[in-house]
This record gives structure tokens, C-alpha cells and sequence, in this order.
């Protein structure tokens, strides 16, 4: 991507770049892409080949993208959601931890002191 290609970064954080983000991630292809990321082990290019016929699954390339822009600017711990994302796509996580790696990132822990629960 060059300098000029480079989208704003405040695109990502209005609501139009997150909502592209999301119905991205909730087309036909990232549907089915993420589906087998879920449920299966095999590599994206291979579920990429096996169910879109060798298109590219656009939420995976989405994915990649924003953590680029996020690790470049040191900021991939303040966005847990969209990192714990790219790392399942690269199969650097598994899909059963996701609820895991939002719960216990620091933003998301409650002292159970103030939060009332026991």
C-alpha cells in the first residue's frame, strides 16, 4: 500500500469505518471464511481455495490491514477485538479463545470490589 493508498486513521474510528468494517466481515465470502476458521484447521488459502474457488475472503485482507495500521502506530492493545481477529485469521489464536482474549484484556476486567458481582 502506498502513502497516497494509506486511508485516514480516523476513518476507522467513525461509525462508516467501523460499519464497512463489519458488513465486510458479515458478506457471503468472510461468512463462509469465518465459519471454517471456527471449525476447522486448515489454512485460509487452502478454505479460500476449497470454498471460494480461489477468490480471497475480503474480511481476512480487511483484518490483516487494520492491524497493520494499528501495530504501526503502537496501538494494537487499545483494539483487542480487531488483534485477537488477526490473529485467528493468521492462525496465531484459536477461535475458541476469542471470548477469552476480550474478557481478560485489561480494559475489559472488572475489580470485583466496585462491580458488584461476587
Amino acid at each position: 500500500m502506498t502513502e497516497s493508498q494509506r486511508p485516514q486513521e480516523s476513518t476507522f474510528l467513525e461509525s462508516c469505518g467501523v460499519a464497512d468494517l463489519i458488513t465486510t466481515c458479515y458478506g457471503g465470502r468472510n461468512r463462509k471464511i469465518g465459519f471454517a476458521l471456527a471449525t476447522s484447521d486448515k489454512p485460509v488459502s487452502t478454505l479460500e481455495t476449497e470454498l471460494l474457488g480461489g477468490q480471497s475472503a475480503q474480511g481476512v485482507l480487511t483484518a490483516r490491514e487494520v492491524f497493520i495500521m494499528l501495530n504501526e502506530r503502537g496501538v494494537t492493545g487499545d483494539f483487542p477485538i480487531f488483534t485477537v481477529v488477526h490473529r485467528i485469521c493468521q492462525r496465531q489464536e484459536k477461535p475458541a479463545n476469542f471470548i477469552e482474549c476480550i474478557r481478560n484484556h485489561p480494559a475489559h476486567v472488572c475489580n470485583v470490589r466496585y462491580s458488584g458481582i461476587n
